[in-house]
């Protein structure tokens, strides 16, 4: 049986027909070139007798088409001399680098040098050390990093030539957390071969061990540009990229990642906090721009100005308004004082006192034209609805997991906010804003508000209020109360019912839903609830189990996962119930194309 080719650089076995490495992509076996063909040779006699010349024959046979593969060859084997003197000449300088950091560090930097004293007076030197390799390869996959030195170092005093012993020595040193012995170890290997783009990754990993960020960037630049399909090399320089803070550049090298390994999973985690950090910034740049505007939590946009979503940060205190409690309902709203009675002219000196000095508000609220009708912007729902949503229904948005149901709302709140200046509040009790957001941003929904306002309140930005109180729901009634009274408040989003279920600890169940109906019916607001649903499919028809919530709605939209093939699953959506219009009851299909959400008449049974 064949034995398997193992990469010289990373060490990874490959089948005995591999040309590159399953893993880091490396050329296991350097192609031949091709032999050039020749052109056509004719004999010519020089003088009588059997003495002649070879010529090559002139002409478009195929003479000057050879010239020019020759020049061309020339001209690539001069580059490439070229480039690999550009890379022994920077290898002082990266040895520069680590000596300097290594004496700021207190430390000492020793680089690789021979002793007199060798022993490859025995016989094959190099196949002696290969074998030494093997068995620290087989410590190294077992974690024996120590063990794994000694006996490499073992290897290099039989021959110190092989790469791939000090490309194992240095990941070796690096997971034993010295850098400066790593560094040492990977310029030994580009001495050997300058354009080997594992010793340059290896390189870019010990300077950035060191803080040298600059010169870890340029190793891991020069490794992906010897190997445009370097996978770990492309991930190195998006790890060092985000430690330079330069998120859209780190951002795109994960997407390299990506694109080449699509189930990379770290790539994955990094360039989805990688997002957050872009949005975060963002919006801190808006903020920079923008008037200071008072909220209950993050928000999207506000009155004054234009600003960006934000997700609140993953660690630290979360932006919140000073008077965060106060519009929590935790404690009462600070009274504005009363202004001190002015001198009143004669005519209006019978005039009440209570006219003449009534309280005043620090924050008018802008008053804004509500419709008759809430349009959804779903591309062709709003026609099946008869123009939208009538004014003050409590509507139920529910369905499986994955169905878009928190989409769907966000999309119908961002839309008012944006194109009927409403304002808005998304209310997620066990979501942080900051997912919520980052889902929307991938799903290429535009989060910039320049009329109306939408505000998040989340478990972290309420975090007071979402605690084991026996009050939990007139709580929440006196927060939202005071939002509405200090910003305004039109379209309220509570994700979700069953979250708020558990919070508030219902004993009779269909009792107080109908009282927390009745009280948002009361605020004159559009309500959007949503509800988890499971379904139970049989012969094709869909059962639900018996709802209290479903009875005591104004309307009723449901989501759902609808197989329409052994591989394909297709969402759909149903307007079961609205009261006040006339509607379609059938399924239609939800679409999310090119950052807009619409729906067409379902054809598949």
């Amino acid at each position: 049986m064949p034995e398997p080719l193992t990469c010289p650089g990373c060490f990874s076995l490959n089948k005995p027909t591999a040309s590159r490495c399953r893993v880091c992509g490396r050329r296991l076996v350097e192609s031949r070139r091709s032999k050039r063909k020749s052109g056509p040779v004719v004999l010519q006699r020089v003088m009588s007798g059997e003495i002649f010349a070879a010529v090559l024959q002139d002409g478009s046979v195929g003479g000057p088409s050879i010239v020019r593969d020759l020049e061309r060859e020339r001209a690539e084997l001069r580059k490439e001399a070229a480039d690999l003197e550009e890379y022994r000449k920077s290898l002082a300088t990266y040895e520069a680098r680590l000596r300097a950091s290594a004496e700021g560090a207190g430390q000492k930097y020793e680089p690789y040098a021979r002793t007199r004293k060798r022993r490859w007076n025995r016989t094959h030197p190099a196949e002696q050390a290969e074998k030494i390799v093997d068995s620290a390869m087989t410590s190294f996959r077992e974690k024996k990093f120590p063990e794994t030195v000694e006996r490499l170092q073992g290897a290099i005093r039989v021959y110190d030539g092989d790469p791939r012993a000090w490309i194992l020595l240095g990941e070796s040193q690096l997971r034993l957390g010295r850098p400066y012995e790593a560094g040492a170890a990977f310029l030994r290997t580009l001495s050997l071969n300058p354009k080997d783009e594992r010793g340059w990754l290896g390189l870019a990993k010990a300077l950035r061990a060191t803080e040298d960020l600059t010169g870890a960037l340029e190793g891991a630049d020069r490794a992906v540009g010897i190997n445009p399909g370097f996978v770990e090399g492309w991930m190195e320089r998006g790890v060092i990229l985000e430690a330079l803070k330069d998120f859209a550049e780190a951002l795109q090298s994960f997407a390299k990642v990506l694109e080449l390994r699509p189930g990379h999973p770290a790539a994955r985690v990094r360039r989805s906090e990688v997002e957050e950090k872009l949005l975060r910034k963002a919006r801190a740049a808006e903020l920079e721009a923008a008037p200071p505007a008072e909220s209950a939590g993050p928000s999207i946009g506000s009155p004054p100005g234009t600003q960006v979503a934000e997700a609140p940060a993953a660690t630290g205190t979360p932006p919140v308004a000073e008077d965060v409690d106060a519009i929590l309902g935790l404690r009462d709203l600070p009274v504005p004082a009363k202004p001190a009675p002015a001198p009143e002219p004669e005519e209006a000196a019978g005039e009440p006192a209570e006219a003449r000095a009534g309280p005043t508000r620090e924050r008018p609220v802008e008053a804004v034209v509500r419709p008759v009708r809430v349009k959804t912007f779903v591309e062709g729902l709003d026609e099946f609805l008869g123009g939208g949503i009538p004014w003050g229904h409590v509507v139920l948005i529910q369905g499986t997991p994955g169905t878009m149901k928190s989409s769907l709302g966000f999309w119908i709140l961002l839309n008012n906010a944006v194109r009927e200046g409403l304002h808005c509040l998304y209310i997620t009790l066990e979501e942080r804003a900051e997912s919520l957001l980052k889902q929307m941003l991938s799903m290429g929904f535009p989060l910039n508000v320049t009329k109306g306002s939408l505000v998040f309140l989340d478990p972290r930005t309420a975090k007071h209020l979402l605690g084991e109180k026996a009050d939990w729901v007139p709580c929440l009634e006196r927060g939202l109360e005071a939002v509405k009274r200090e910003r305004g408040l039109d379209l309220i989003v509570i994700d979700s019912l069953e979250a708020l279920e558990v919070l508030a600890k219902f004993r009779e169940r269909r009792r107080e839903m109908y009282r927390l109906f009745e009280w948002l019916r009361d605020m004159d607001v559009t309500s959007f609830v949503i509800t988890e649903r499971p379904e139970w499919v049989v012969g094709r028809h869909v059962l639900q189990g018996r709802w209290d919530e479903d009875f005591l709605a104004d309307g009723l939209i449901q989501l759902r996962l609808h197989p329409v093939s052994d591989l394909d699953v297709q969402r759909r959506l149903r307007v079961v119930k609205m009261r006040g219009t006339r509607h379609e009851p059938g399924y239609l299909a939800l679409v999310a194309d090119e950052s807009r959400l619409k729906v067409v008449r379902a054809m598949s049974p």
